[in-house]
């Protein structure tokens, strides 16, 4: 996630004799000793997982040097990694996403030629925002570079939504800042751009069908997918690891740690609505060929043929917006976002990539186009930060760099940030005398809606309605059994919560902290072995520290619940919403309102 990038650098200003010159060629990056590196860096953060690492380096005489490892483990059983292991790539596949409207674009012979500028509005059905002005405006360089004005809204999205689904849906889902003017990283504007194969070409073909043939096919990469399905039946999909109280826990010290459910199986070999920002299955063989072609300018370096325009290649890593991330460290430079790359620098020299973080996986993509050299690495634990550390120790023997000691600086943050985390859930104790609600706590249980996510039915858990439905009993039951850490000991603080089938977050609660303020939490129920869905459940944190669920009554005088503190996802920079306003209700200044329509 510590992604970057600054000015716009053209691809062909570097020759494989200069960039060969620049990095440590003569060395063999992935040696005993660097084994031992990673073998210490797994071990100092208690994992039980693995990671695949490649460095690829132009020769300087028209060849490559490619290493590429293995370390660790793939699965629960101890098999170990190796060059063909699957790992989801999470967010590192909206580069498959983006190079795919760029091939579209390239294309001259689409019956509704399209451009860079071209406004969503004219080319795909039943697009449509809440602000009319980014709804008429968006093109497809605002899509690629999370400039819309709209924040993730991770959780308006089922496990069995399709693309017609988030489209008819986006012009519900309200904006967090003005067209055009803060990055806001999401998801949903690949998710738009992952349907315009179906939409431009004539045949129809679905996203995963047009990338297999232009883009897996073209460069032999015949293990990777977008199929779960297709990848499971190999053997060779690695599992990805959780910790028990994953965002509380200090990942240093032993705690119970579990293979996790792959994080979205649905589709088969269509792939799902998440594919195009997400949706990757690859091994490290297969993404060194990715790689090289990255490297040399849209050339399959094995047949020498073109498979991805120069063009396509300049325009997305071209600097559009600036990254509001900004790391302290000082190997670390500012950057910038393009199409889903950053372009930054790593003490001194500049660089472009993209991460990607799922459930159980987490990527990094990085290639240095100056000195002729990039780097894979997958890991199949969801604890990210080893990911990090080891390929900064690669970057520095790339360059023949004093290393920098990023196991200790992390480790430093992991301890910090579990310290503030568990802090803030212990939090502030609900006042003795808090008031209740102003509609009411009776008023409260019930069917809730909003347009741009789904429907809900609130149920009151501690203490229990008198005149509960059967679906409130029996999630009142599995919350009392299955979670009870989740449920306050204290007779006297009301907690009301709900199910759904969001990919975010399985259950949520609302523990009534004063007035119309309640703590927020969020988990999933994972069961401790994924090949057995009868085994007992553990809870996977959603990480919603920090938010807040608010009640009251819309402007029409209904009652309802929203959701504040950063639900809708905006990221740095863009200021919460105010709990109150002199001038408007309450509906308004959530960041997500739930009306209810039923008791």
């Amino acid at each position: 996630m510590r992604l970057s990038t600054l000015i716009l650098l053209t691809l062909h200003l570097f020759s494989p004799s200069y960039a060969a010159s620049q990095s440590n060629n003569s060395s063999t990056i992935l040696s005993s000793e660097f084994g031992d590196f990673v073998s210490q860096v797994l071990k100092d953060w208690n994992s039980p997982a693995g990671l695949a690492v490649a460095v690829v380096r132009q020769n300087g005489q028209g060849g490559w040097d490619v290493e590429q490892k293995g370390y660790g483990h793939a699965t629960a059983d101890g098999t170990p990694v190796t060059p063909d292991t699957l790992f989801s790539l999470g967010s590192e596949s909206k580069l498959f996403d983006i190079i795919s409207t760029g091939l579209l674009i390239s294309n001259a012979s689409l019956a509704t030629p399209i451009t860079w500028s071209s406004k969503l509005v004219d080319i795909m059905p039943g697009w449509a925002l809440m602000d009319p002005i980014a709804s008429a405006g968006a093109s497809i360089i605002d899509l690629m570079s999370h400039r819309t004005g709209m924040p993730r809204h991770d959780a308006s999205q089922g496990a069995n939504d399709t693309l017609p689904d988030i489209l008819s849906r986006m012009k519900y889902l309200k904006p967090s800042t003005e067209f055009r003017d803060t990055l806001q990283y999401t998801n949903i504007m690949y998710e738009v751009l992952s349907y315009l194969p179906t939409v431009l070409l004539s045949g129809r073909p679905t996203f995963s069908e047009y990338v297999q043939e232009n883009i897996f096919d073209a460069l032999g990469m015949n293990s990777s997918t977008y199929s779960f399905t297709r990848a499971n039946a190999t053997g060779r999909l690695a599992s990805g690891f959780g910790r028990a109280g994953n965002a509380t826990t200090n990942p240093l010290l032993p705690t119970e740690i579990y293979p996790l459910p792959y994080w979205l199986e649905t589709g088969g070999d269509a792939g799902n609505f998440l594919s195009g920002p997400a949706g990757v299955i690859t091994s490290l063989r297969d993404m060194v060929e990715w790689l090289k072609m990255l490297m040399a300018n849209g050339i399959n370096t094995n047949t020498n043929t073109t498979v991805v325009p120069e063009a396509v290649l300049a325009q997305i890593t071209s600097g559009i917006m600036v990254w509001p991330y900004i790391d302290s460290y000082p190997e670390l430079s500012p950057g910038a976002y393009g199409g889903a790359r950053f372009k930054s620098s790593y003490r001194g020299h500049d660089l472009f990539e993209h991460g990607g973080d799922v459930l159980g996986f987490h990527s990094m993509v990085t290639w240095f186009p100056n000195d002729g050299a990039g780097v894979v690495i997958m890991i199949n634990d969801d604890l990210e930060y080893y990911r990090e550390i080891i390929r900064y120790r690669v970057f520095d023997m790339l360059f023949g760099l004093d290393p920098v000691d990023w196991n200790t600086r992390f480790q430093e943050v992991a301890v910090e940030t579990a310290a503030a985390v568990e802090a803030y859930v212990t939090g502030t104790p609900t006042p003795a005398n808090a008031t209740p609600p102003s509609v009411g706590y009776d008023a409260l249980p019930g069917v809730y809606s909003n347009p741009g996510y789904t429907t809900l039915e609130l149920c009151a858990i501690a203490p229990p309605s008198a005149s509960q439905t059967d679906a409130c009993k029996a999630l009142g039951t599995t919350i009392n059994t299955t979670f009870p850490q989740y449920v306050l000991q204290d007779p006297n603080v009301p907690m009301f919560a709900f199910t759904w089938d969001r990919v975010s977050a399985e259950y949520i609660s609302l523990t009534h902290f004063d007035g119309d303020v309640w703590n927020l939490t969020g988990w999933s129920g994972l069961p401790t072995n994924p090949l057995n869905a009868s085994s007992p459940l553990w809870a996977y944190d959603a990480e919603f520290e920090g938010m807040l669920a608010v009640t009251g009554t819309d402007a029409n005088g209904t009652a309802g619940f929203g959701f504040l503190g950063g639900f809708w996802g905006a990221g740095v920079g863009v200021p919460d919403p105010a709990i109150t306003s002199a001038t408007k209700t309450v509906d308004e200044v959530t960041e997500v309102w739930f009306a209810k329509v039923a008791n």
